[in-house]
């Protein structure tokens, strides 16, 4: 796998060949970076459910100044590690190892722009709406932050109050569901 733009457009990224982790395709990368593009530039960003940190990276790679992932894996998040030190990234990246539903307390009230959540296709909506919930809660997305989820196309993300729909595009079976913190 590729970084597909950006300033580190083309740099190698490791993954993991695990039929339980599906790393996100370069048309989903590119098309949630091609509608971030100009605004990202010197947001801060939390990517939940990382994997491997792709779309964290492409955030930086667009010019995002700071991301903390978020995964549970030991195995993934050795790769995250792996892959910020080839890019020589360490001082803009942090990374919290948990299950995100739990590990997003620890940011009350930080305040960031940008969420790209990208949870497993067999997550349960109910669990996805308590983050969701956590996240309005626990103020950790600033007032016009835009939360980013990529999910199974069939499966109907839940709007919280505190957010509004943006826009739903579908790629394949990948639906990406993008929403702005209102209050």
């Amino acid at each position: 796998m590729r970084v597909i733009s950006g300033l580190y457009k083309g740099r190698k990224l490791k993954f993991i060949k695990d039929k339980e982790i599906r790393p996100t395709k370069g048309i989903v990368r590119e098309a949630i970076f091609d509608t971030l593009r100009a605004w990202i530039v010197n947001k801060k960003v939390i990517e939940l459910f990382a994997g491997c940190g792709m779309l964290g990276i492409e955030a930086l790679s667009h010019g995002a100044k700071k991301i903390i992932f978020v995964e549970r894996e030991k195995k993934c998040v050795e790769i995250i590690k792996e892959n910020i030190k080839n890019l020589k990234l360490e001082k803009k990246c942090e990374i919290l190892k948990g299950d995100s539903e739990y590990e997003i307390e620890k940011l009350e009230n930080l305040k960031y722009d940008l969420i790209i959540s990208d949870p497993p296709y067999n997550f349960p909506v109910s669990k996805l709406e308590r983050i969701m919930e956590k996240i309005v809660k626990l103020d950790i997305l600033k007032k016009n932050g835009i939360l980013v989820i990529e999910h199974e196309f069939k499966k109907e993300v839940p709007i919280v109050e505190g957010f509004e729909l943006i826009k739903k595009k579908k790629y394949g079976k990948t639906g990406l569901t993008y929403l702005r913190r209102i209050k």
